[in-house]
């Protein structure tokens, strides 16, 4: 995985993200978000293989969970990055993103 790269895995019922979450990977992520956005009625995703994260990034982030809220069902986000949880602080999102 190259430094512009974004992925994802499923184990158990937590969708696992690593490498950046940026403008040039949030693109490609949001576009196939129908192969991660689970039907559980929570989906929970691990955030912990993040090695970069920017403003466009939390805007996803926020925008998957308004998509879920849409449909009656939740967003869980563990181990954010103290980058994430400063830029989620710094756009205030904090709040919406419920990090755990």
């Amino acid at each position: 995985m190259s430094k512009a790269d974004i992925s994802w895995q499923t184990e158990a019922d937590t969708l696992i993200f690593s490498g950046v979450l940026n403008r040039d990977t949030v693109p490609e992520l949001w576009n196939a978000r129908s192969d991660w956005l689970s039907t559980d009625e929570t989906l929970t995703i691990d955030l912990s293989g993040l090695e970069r994260v920017d403003s466009a990034g939390v805007a996803m982030l926020l925008q998957a969970k308004r998509q879920l809220l849409e449909q009656q069902r939740k967003l869980q986000l563990h181990s954010p990055s103290d980058q994430l949880r400063a830029i989620a602080e710094v756009s205030g999102a904090t709040k919406l993103l419920d990090f755990s």
